[in-house]
């Protein structure tokens, strides 16, 4: 059976007690610093996920601990937990390894990433991309929303999902306001979207002038600070979150108008049992985790979705589908699939 191995990676002690039942027992200023420098491990082993044309393969968890707000959370730091990881997973079996939250945040050093392992890599950034484009869509024809009439802006736009998102959109909207602290990439953006289509693209100064006009929003933005506050939102805006955190979520039961989406989650075509609280749904996995599934499915164990520039608009119509053929679907509450 093919199978692959998958990092999971709690960036809170909350979310590494939900994930870990052992970390429960201690308190969070001491688990802080014992897991600052604890090895990735395997947690679960996934058995007869199905996909909805009948074939089945198996996975592997592995815990990766890379807690937010640690010194040491750099690019080098983050690398050997991958590294390590990828090990593990090879000693498993497993054929691919997928990677999720921080570790996912490093494209631009896949290439010293490739030199060390063995194993190929997605960071699932294509089919979490998909779920942002096709969760607007689908939102905006729910509450009626003129599309083509709309201002977008995306917060993080520099970033693979970020970038990948605004050239997938471009041809969509009416307009497109662009904010990152990575503002030399932001112009080379600019550039690529008017090559795409002539529509107006502006590069927002900071976050809450990108996201003062616009009628739909993509935060694609960690959470590591909070690049905008809600309140800064027009009336009956629609906020498309890509950082899987509740934060946006709260903020709107004072801001009712305000429609959030979580983007990022998608439904398994049959409920598989992952053997740790995720807090989601049984059928609901991050797209990072139904990505790496799907490339199983289909025997693709080659790394996909790494650079920035190897996400593309191809690799997004890709992706969906493969996920169409094997029945996994963006999941949307606010507009669920008839």
């Amino acid at each position: 059976m093919k199978s692959f191995a998958y990092i999971v990676n709690p960036i809170t002690i909350e979310q590494l007690k939900n994930f870990w039942r052992p970390a429960r027992i201690l308190p969070d200023f001491i688990a802080k610093s014992v897991f600052k420098n604890l090895a990735p491990f395997k947690i679960a082993q996934l058995k007869r996920i199905k996909s909805a044309s009948g074939q089945e393969i198996s996975g592997f968890l592995i815990l990766c601990p890379l807690l937010q707000g640690l010194p040491d959370l750099e690019e080098r730091f983050i690398i050997d937990k991958i590294i390590y990881a990828s090990r593990i997973a090879e000693g498993l079996g497993a054929k691919i390894l997928g990677l999720g939250g921080y570790t996912a945040l490093i494209p631009d050093k896949f290439n010293t990433l490739a030199k060390n392992l063995k194993i190929p890599l997605t960071s699932g950034n294509s089919f979490t991309a998909w779920s942002v484009f096709e969760a607007i869509y689908r939102v905006t024809k729910v509450k009626k929303i003129d599309l083509k009439g709309s201002k977008l802006a995306i917060i993080g736009a520099a970033n693979p999902i970020g970038s990948i998102c605004a050239k997938k959109l471009s041809g969509y909207v009416n307009s497109i306001s662009l904010f990152d602290k990575q503002e030399a990439q932001l112009e080379n953006l600019r550039e690529t979207i008017l090559q795409l289509i002539p529509i107006e693209v502006i590069i927002a100064e900071d976050a809450h002038r990108a996201v003062k006009d616009a009628d739909i929003v993509i935060n694609a933005h960690s959470l590591l600070e909070i690049p905008f506050q809600i309140d800064k939102l027009k009336p009956n805006a629609t906020l498309c979150d890509i950082s899987v955190s509740a934060y946006f979520l709260e903020q709107a039961k004072v801001r009712r108008d305000i429609t959030v989406i979580q983007a990022g989650l998608v439904k398994l075509p049959v409920a598989a049992n992952l053997r740790i609280n995720s807090r989601l749904p049984k059928t609901i996995v991050y797209a990072s985790l139904a990505e790496t599934m799907l490339l199983t499915f289909e025997g693709k164990f080659t790394n996909y979705s790494l650079l920035g520039e190897n996400i593309n608009l191809d690799k997004l119509e890709d992706i969906a589908d493969l996920a169409a053929r094997h029945g996994f679907e963006v999941w949307v509450p606010q507009a669920p699939l008839e």
